[in-house]
């Protein structure tokens, strides 16, 4: 989960360079409106949602397989523990990149802002209008997840799965196997001189 949670500091960078930003109207007391209106206003949550959905997508994969590899090495079924180890990591990793995000841009755009008149067009800061795109990750991530072990549990290599014993007899096949056992070997067969001569 901490390393899945670090993930959110370079995702965050990622998204402060490469997002897009749209121009905005200065209005009265320092507020901006969104005018003109354009596709770069929800660009930059787009390139969020995104990045997100990627960073979950490969830490449900990563998730899996690093335990399946522990599982295999150990024998112990760890399948649960990380999962909710990997859907709160994806979750608190894109909280961080928003937060990280967010504040790498808000100087520069309180500054743009600040020497602006009413009316002058500035460029938008960088925000997450919809936050409903933080769930995007742990729920790529749990999918994920959910289709390699719904793979091997219809394959049936789960690795912590103890090792078929072989089947028991039943007791009356070990009364007969011992009744067996402790019977007298038949006599050895001899052959007769006349017998040998005759034939």
């Amino acid at each position: 989960m901490g390393i899945v949670t670090a993930l959110g500091i370079p995702i965050g960078l990622l998204w402060w360079a490469i997002a897009p930003r749209a121009e905005v109207t200065v209005g009265q007391e320092g507020r901006t409106l969104p005018y003109p209106l354009s596709e770069a206003l929800f660009a930059g949550e787009g390139y969020f949602a995104l990045m997100v959905a990627a960073t979950g997508l490969a830490c449900g994969y990563a998730g899996y397989l690093a335990q399946y590899r522990i599982a295999v090495r150990h024998r112990v079924d760890l399948r649960l523990s990380t999962l909710l180890g990997v859907t709160a990591g994806t979750a608190l990793a894109g909280i961080l990149a928003w937060r990280v995000g967010v504040l790498l841009d808000a100087p520069a755009a309180r500054a743009a802002l600040a020497d602006a008149a009413p009316g002058d067009l500035v460029r938008a800061a960088l925000d997450l209008r919809s936050t409903s795109a933080l769930l995007l990750g742990p729920f790529v991530a749990v999918l994920q997840y959910g289709l390699f072990d719904a793979i091997s549990v219809w394959r049936g290599d789960l690795p912590f799965l103890p090792d078929e014993e072989p089947a028991e007899p039943e007791a009356g096949e070990e009364t007969r196997a011992a009744t067996a056992d402790s019977a007298d070997p038949p006599p050895p067969l001899t052959v007769r001189a006349e017998d040998s001569a005759t034939g």
